[in-house]
């Protein structure tokens, strides 16, 4: 579905974007697909909430599938299998191949077999995430977290609702690119000690209106310089070096996977 020689064509906007590489692919897969997708979700009444209670403070009205527990990935699946086939093609190894080629990252896997904080993510009314650092070493594999992909299926979404991918440079003290979550964009960004992002203005949408994402991560052999759990934002940015362990930030778990 994606031309793979487009990503010659990003990969320099990739590597210079600011704060830190990432890139903004509107109109990423065929409308009818995404459509479809959206459909399937909207009348999907399966889902999960996190049941580590310290991440209520940070992470609110989040819901999430698969369920996130071991050998439960295939719940997918069965239960929304249209998102599932799309899931499946995001991780196939032709699609790997145009990541690489778009941000120079060498031998990516995906995490097809545990997805571990990945998935299918829906977020109501008040929903939010503070800004963080995304976990960088998997609990159950052990391969480094090098890419996160967000994909968008929000139809008629109005930027008033908020719930814009906030990414933050710890020079300062506001966001340095807000991403509005709009229907089939797709966000893809590297994982590095300076990828701080979140959302972390509580949504307006309706009650009836939900912000959903396919969320997905990839993973190499090769070691970070600094090795972390999730790591939270509990004040401003500005100074912050996660090399001192600065108390402006929370250490979670890597148990834990934030869901974006």
């Amino acid at each position: 579905m994606i031309e793979k020689s487009i990503s010659k064509h990003m990969r320099t906007a990739y590597s210079k974007a600011y704060p830190f590489p990432h890139i903004v692919i509107d109109n990423f897969l065929p409308e009818t697909i995404i459509s479809e997708i959206h459909k399937e979700l909207t009348t999907n009444d399966v889902w999960y909430t996190e049941g580590n209670k310290w991440i209520h403070d940070y992470q609110v009205n989040k819901f999430f599938l698969p369920s996130g527990k071991e050998g439960e990935v295939e719940e997918i699946h069965s239960t929304v299998p249209k998102t599932g086939l799309i899931i499946d093609y995001l991780n196939s190894n032709e699609f790997i191949g145009f990541l690489e080629e778009l941000t120079g990252i060498p031998n990516l896997r995906s995490d097809s077999e545990y997805m571990h904080g990945g998935g299918i993510h829906k977020i109501n009314t008040g929903g939010q995430l503070a800004v963080h650092l995304d976990y960088n070493v998997h609990p159950i594999t052990k391969k480094y977290r090098k890419l996160n992909l967000l994909l968008y299926l929000n139809p008629n979404w109005k930027p008033e609702w908020g719930g814009n991918l906030e990414l933050w440079t710890k020079n300062d003290s506001h966001p340095a690119t807000s991403i509005e979550p709009f229907f089939n964009r797709c966000v893809i960004f590297t994982i590095s000690p300076t990828s701080f992002h979140g959302h972390p203005e509580p949504m307006t949408c309706p009650e009836d209106v939900s912000r959903y994402s396919i969320a997905l991560y990839y993973f190499s052999e090769e070691q970070p310089k600094i090795e972390h759990p999730v790591v939270f934002m509990k004040g401003d940015l500005k100074g912050m070096d996660l090399e001192e362990f600065s108390q402006d930030l929370i250490f979670g778990t890597s148990e834990f996977g934030t869901r974006n």
